[in-house]
């Protein structure tokens, strides 16, 4: 029995996994397997989950189950690869929970669709974190994020989902997140989401700031920070962070939630024909994806005088656009500089083979001779001005987060 499953992990390990684990179970399920053959069997536990189908939740939580039951000396690194695994089939049991719910109705989402990363953690025991488990890969020249990392995404999605506060364990791992990952826009973000979910505004604000500031061109987190302002001496901030968020890269169809909160709040400040034109374009869009339209929505056309005639807001948007840079950049130091060198666009190709557009950079310059470098369209700088050029920028974990003549 034990010589069978040794060659069974060989197997596994070559792309036989499921079938190899469904040959061992029924005798691990019948008590006939050794106690020594624990360890290789986990091992092909673990090949199975890998190379099972995304669709198959109910069989990979029923691996995931006997793997824990097995006798096994932890922290190990196949402990620690279950637990990537784990992750991995939370977000695919998440998605296939949100596929049945636009197909069937919520109430059709049973508990085989369902796993649960915050109790499978508790039982994995996150005391078994190794140090192995927060360092990054790199794959193809690109940064993959580490064991921990996985885990903080799911494990905040579903307490986020849940309305459930982080354990003090928890917390535990995301402060020592903050310390191994600085600069991190996800890990910031989901510490704005874990500070919410215990009322603590102030933080979670200062979170999604830090967030930004690594990474300002992510519309979702302008358009966060925005749901946090509130009162109606601060409706001009809100309109310039909803405004910011629109004007960063990313599908227009992600963005209609993003239109219909600025005819919400352009509707609270009076703005009537404004926030008409920006219903019209929620209305256009949703009735064009065959979307129902939300209740916000009915909510901010009651509040507009019946004759209204819809009007650009464009003027509006202009006029507030600096109150969300301010906001955001306000406690960061101005930085003199000049421009010392300037490298042409040239096109790209990425990992997969497909060309992209590239963008004009500069070499800037401070008086003590450091250099940062900065795509000046980001900032709305005209690309082609000479060197010696003057200029101001903001500087964020050694990154130029803003720049301005």
């Amino acid at each position: 029995m034990i010589k069978f499953v040794s060659d069974g992990f060989d197997r596994a390990k070559g792309g036989a996994a499921v079938e190899v684990y469904g040959e061992v179970t029924p005798y691990y399920d019948g008590h006939a397997l050794h106690i020594k053959s624990h360890y290789p069997y986990g091992w092909i536990i673990y090949y199975a989950l890998h190379q099972s189908p995304t669709s198959a939740i109910r069989e990979r939580k029923q691996m995931l189950a006997r793997y824990l039951s097995l006798q096994l000396v932890r922290p190990h690194k196949l402990h620690s690869m279950i637990l990537t695994e784990a992750s991995r089939l939370y977000r695919d049991a998440a998605d296939a929970a949100d596929n049945i719910r636009v197909k069937e109705g919520l109430n059709h989402v049973t508990d085989a669709t369902r796993f649960s990363i915050v109790k499978f953690s508790k039982l994995w025991d996150l005391n078994n974190l190794r140090p192995g488990d927060w360092r990054r890969k790199e794959h193809e020249g690109k940064e993959l994020p580490s064991t921990v990392e996985k885990l903080i995404t799911s494990y905040v999605d579903e307490l986020y989902a849940a309305r459930i506060p982080a354990s003090p364990e928890f917390m535990a791992i995301i402060e020592r997140a903050l310390q191994e990952y600085p600069g991190s826009s996800n890990l910031y973000a989901q510490c704005a989401q874990l500070y919410e979910l215990v009322g603590d505004n102030s933080a979670a604000i200062e979170m999604l700031r830090n967030a930004i500031l690594a990474s300002s061109s992510k519309f979702y987190l302008w358009s966060r920070l925005a749901g946090f302002i509130t009162g109606n001496d601060e409706l001009r901030l809100k309109v310039s962070l909803l405004y910011k968020a629109l004007c960063c890269p990313g599908q227009e169809d992600f963005k209609g939630k993003i239109h219909l909160n600025l005819a919400a709040v352009l509707a609270e400040g009076g703005a009537f024909p404004q926030a008409k034109w920006e219903l019209r374009y929620v209305q256009d869009l949703y009735e064009g994806k065959g979307w129902n339209l939300p209740r916000l929505y009915r909510e901010a056309k009651k509040k507009i005088p019946s004759g209204t005639q819809a009007a650009d807001p464009s003027a509006i948007y202009k006029k507030v656009e600096h109150l969300a840079d301010d906001f955001i950049y306000e406690s960061l130091p101005a930085i003199p500089v000049k421009k010392t060198y300037h490298k042409p666009a040239s096109e790209t190709t990425d990992r997969y083979g497909n060309h992209r557009p590239g963008r004009t950079a500069w070499r800037v310059t401070d008086v003590n001779g450091t250099n940062y470098w900065l795509t000046p369209s980001y900032f709305n700088i005209q690309e082609n001005l000479p060197t010696d050029t003057q200029l101001n920028i903001k500087v964020f974990n050694g990154k130029v987060v803003k720049a301005f003549l």
